[in-house]
């Protein structure tokens, strides 16, 4: 398997813990969820460019498709990384 397809899968499982991250902070339980902050922290940073004002679903749609690319990188790279120090 090549290392893009890899980290095209496993970032879904990034994109899954901050959505339920996300509804679990917004809709189920007044308090805060331990390590919000860390587990959507780039979903947080794709987001910063747009105001409060941003309509929800395509705030949502910018969170998950920010939390989504940064783990595909974040995986490709550690895994390129790792071929090149253990190759």
């Amino acid at each position: 398997m090549s290392d893009l397809k890899f980290s095209l899968r496993w970032a879904l499982i990034g994109l899954f813990i901050a959505l339920f991250a996300f509804v679990f902070n917004y809709n189920m339980h007044p308090i805060n969820l331990p390590g919000y902050e860390i587990l959507a922290g780039p979903a947080m940073l794709a987001l910063m460019p747009f105001s409060e004002e941003t309509p929800f679903w395509p705030k949502l749609g910018i969170f998950l498709i920010g939390q989504y690319l940064f783990y595909v990188a974040a995986i490709f790279a550690i895994k390129k990384l790792f071929h090149t120090i253990f190759a």
